[in-house]
């Protein structure tokens, strides 16, 4: 039985439904038990920063359903180079994110599935 999770979002929170579908299912491997860590990079970090999607009148408040997911326990983290790259720091980012400090021990992590959106 699987029992860790983590999901890498490279999409930004306007480009598709992937970022959102993210946290969803995030939330819902938590409400089962389960240990998940979502890793947004590449123009995925836009997602994460703080005010995005306060004023969409489409698709919604994100940084209100990535602080929910938070709150439900799912660890979320940006990647260090697009972040670098967009020039934001951790100051940018909706608190409770953090800046990922080794993603490819999450690559290589055997105990988990890895999820690519």
């Amino acid at each position: 039985m699987i029992e860790k999770f983590i999901i890498f979002v490279s999409d930004g929170p306007y480009q598709s439904l992937k970022p959102y579908s993210a946290l969803r299912f995030a939330r819902s491997l938590r409400s089962r038990g389960k240990e998940v860590k979502i890793i947004y990079y590449a123009d995925g970090v836009h997602c994460v920063r703080k005010g995005v999607g306060h004023d969409s009148k489409t698709v919604g408040d994100y940084e209100a359903l990535v602080l929910a997911a938070l709150g439900d326990g799912v660890k979320i983290t940006a990647c260090p180079a697009p972040l670098s790259l967009y020039k934001y720091t951790e100051a940018d980012l909706i608190s409770g994110v953090t800046v990922a400090e080794n993603i490819a021990d999450d690559l290589t992590d055997e105990s988990a599935r890895l999820l690519w959106l």
